[in-house]
Formats: structure tokens, sequence, C-alpha cells
């Protein structure tokens, strides 16, 4: 019985056998694989704009970041900005006030009228242009509250009339509490036109509290701004390829120029 047991037994003890024979002989062959990630060129980023609201209005100008880079800012100095509005021979230029931030003083911008800004850097001329809408009033400010599986999330909406017969682009800027959120809100009236629109500003990320003092900016714009924005908007992280949102910038410049009106309202969270 002993040796039928143990005969019975010599097929598993082999296999064991042969089996940490296989591992070491994988383990003696691995290799080091050493990947090389490629950087990309960097590309230069130009972002800025000018308003109804404000006479001082400011220009950034950066280039992208190399992968390997521990940096996540890369401001670039030395670069000549310009404005001019359409139809006029002068042009106003900005200064720089530190590095990559370049800004202009005592300059009124008006809806209905268009403007060129260029940026001359590194021996290469790049322009974009843009037309001011006129403003949309906000008719009211307040907060809605949502029930997401037995969880109540509170937003802040806003409500105006839509003009009718034409296309409008709005975008939104949110502050809570003093602090400017970067979550992107840009949208257009193709299914609201001429309507009381009531604008519910929800982002999963952006956490309301009761007493919470929120500040909103309805820029309206035109649009070519609008596609930029709308392209962040739609580069959310569930995307499988996510593509670089079209600039109005030429020459292959990343970033936005944007003539914009501007309403605001605010409001506490209750």
């Amino acid at each position: 019985m002993k040796m039928e047991s143990a005969r019975k037994n010599k097929p598993f003890y082999s296999g064991v056998i042969l089996l940490i024979v296989l591992l070491l002989g994988l383990s003696a062959c691995e290799e080091v694989i050493d990947i090389k990630l490629k950087d990309a060129d960097q590309v230069l980023v130009i972002e800025g704009g000018v308003s109804n609201s404000e006479t001082t209005h400011y220009v950034y100008i950066s280039k992208t970041v190399p992968f390997s880079s521990n940096s996540t800012n890369n401001p670039q100095s030395g670069a000549n900005v310009k404005i001019q509005e359409e139809g006029s021979s002068a042009a106003r230029t900005f200064s720089e006030v530190s590095p990559g931030r370049y800004r202009i003083n005592n300059y009124q911008a008006s809806p209905g009228r268009t403007y060129k800004l260029t940026v001359t850097f590194e021996n290469e001329q790049y322009e974009a242009t843009s037309t001011m809408p006129p403003p949309i009033a906000i008719d009211s400010i307040g907060t809605v509250t949502d029930s997401f599986f037995g969880d109540e999330e509170k937003t802040v909406a806003v409500v105006y009339q839509d003009p009718p017969g034409e296309k409008n682009y709005f975008r939104y800027l949110v502050s809570v509490n003093g602090k400017p959120s970067n979550f992107v809100f840009a949208y257009n009236d193709k299914f609201n036109d001429g309507k009381k629109v009531q604008r519910n500003l929800y982002h999963e990320d952006l956490d309301l509290a009761v007493g919470d003092y929120v500040e909103v900016e309805q820029h309206c714009i035109d649009q070519a701004v609008y596609t930029y924005f709308n392209g962040i908007q739609s580069n959310n992280p569930g995307s499988a390829a996510p593509a670089n949102p079209t600039s109005n910038f030429n020459k292959g410049v990343l970033g936005y120029f944007s003539a914009h009106s501007v309403t605001r309202a605010a409001t506490t969270i209750e």
C-alpha cells in the first residue's frame, strides 16, 4: 500500500519539480526593457482676450512642457503683442509685466466690433481675430437641488432670455467663495433659440454646500471661441483619444483669443 501510494504521488512531485525548473529558466531569461519615450516638439500657447467690462486686459504666452519635464509651467518672454480694432489704423501694444504675462491698460473694447491680436515671437507672427457679441442679461440666479441615488447635489443655475433669430454662444466662469474654478462651461442656443433658458452649471467635481457664495460670469462669445472651449469640454477623462481643441490662431498655435461681452450675477447656496 505504501509503495502504491508513493507511485501515485510520483507524477505530482515530478510536475512540481518541472514547474520550478521552468520558472527558474524564465527568471534567468528575464531581460530589462528600456523604453525610450520621445518628447513631442514644444508648441506655442497663447491665451487672452478683451471684454466690455474691463479696461485692463491680459495675454498669456507659454510653450507646452516636454513629457520628461517636472515643470507644469513654461512661460515665454520677449514677445511683441499688439491689438487692433477692425477699421482702425492704430494698434496698441501690451507690456510684459512678468514672464509670459502681457498687459494692456486703459483699453476699452465694445460689442459689435472685431479685434485682431498679433503676436510676434521668435521671428514668427501669429494672428487671431474675434468679434464681440452684444451682452445678454442674466434675469436671475439661484440654487437647484437634484437627487442622485439618494444623495442631494446642489447646483447654481442662471436664467436668461435668449434673443430670437440669431446664433448665440456662451461661456461661464464660476467662482466659489472667491476661488475661481477651472471647469469649462460652454453652450450654444441650438435647441433653445428665442426661449427663456435656465442654465444649470453642473460639474461632478464642483461640490457646493449650503452657505457657499457663488459668483458667475456669463461671457457672450463668437463661434470660433465657442468651438475652442467646447473642444476642451468634450475632451473629458473618458475620451479614448483626446485631441487639441481648435484654436482661432493661425500656424498651429494652441490657445485662443476672445473678444467677449460680460454680465455677472452672484448668489448664496441655499
